[in-house]
């Protein structure tokens, strides 16, 4: 499974602990506020428990948890190009 974590946070100080948390449980940076990486419920609890100690009144904080045959249907598009993830060929270098 995978996570999709999402935020909206006024706070740099909090934005950046959200941030080294969520590296710390092994997600990447897709955006400057979307992180995602390989993780399940767990890994969605331990997120929400830790935003629900730092959130402040305004900010917005989504976790998303995905299945591996949804990330696979998933649809990937880059420039020219869309196309389920599971048709895309990737080289390992």
């Amino acid at each position: 499974m995978y996570v999709v974590v999402a935020f909206d946070i006024s706070s740099e100080k909090v934005r950046g602990k959200i941030r080294r948390y969520l590296r710390r449980l092994g997600l990447s940076m897709v955006n400057r506020s979307v992180y995602a990486g390989i993780g399940g419920y767990k890994t969605a609890f331990l997120i929400s428990d830790m935003a629900k100690k730092h959130l402040e009144e305004g900010d917005n904080l989504y976790i998303v948890v995905i299945r591996d045959s949804e990330y696979e249907s998933s649809v990937n598009c880059t420039k020219g190009d869309c196309r389920k993830l599971s048709e895309r060929k990737y080289e390992v270098l």
